[in-house]
């Protein structure tokens, strides 16, 4: 069998398992491969084909974790629709109680010691299910 077959046939597999892990780091190793066939289609000795692998991998490897640095935290932007939005006080005691925010009820605590829950509230911040609120 030649070179760039072996190449083709991994990088296959590779895309494939891909499409069930759905990490993109093997569709990542699998382009890597098949950049290597390429260079032993045209001809390249196996150390060619090595570094041109290693250097398409080590390539998308960095591409991938920027994209991924700058998309990683889809639910930090839902939860900053949360903020500045009216909520209904239900029910407080020493700065901490439940409102009802969008038809349910949310425990909810105060941004600050200043809070006035006789005055409508705003979410100030969002930690996990409790919404801090404010004035």
């Amino acid at each position: 069998m030649e070179a760039y077959a072996g190449w083709w046939i991994l990088a296959a597999v590779l895309v494939g398992l891909e499409l069930g892990s759905g990490t993109f780091y093997l569709l990542v190793y699998g382009v890597a491969a098949a950049a290597a066939g390429v260079a032993a289609w045209f001809g390249a000795s196996f150390l060619v084909q090595l570094l041109s692998a290693g250097a398409v991998a080590l390539l998308g490897k960095l591409l991938l974790n920027r994209w991924k640095r700058d998309t990683g935290h889809p639910e930090a932007s839902v939860q900053d629709l949360d903020i500045g939005q009216t909520v209904q006080l239900e029910s407080w005691q020493d700065g901490r109680g439940q409102v009802r925010y969008r038809g349910a009820l949310w425990d909810a605590e105060a941004q600050s010691a200043a809070v006035d829950s006789a005055r409508p509230l705003v979410i100030r911040a969002v930690r996990g299910n409790v919404l801090v609120v404010g004035n």
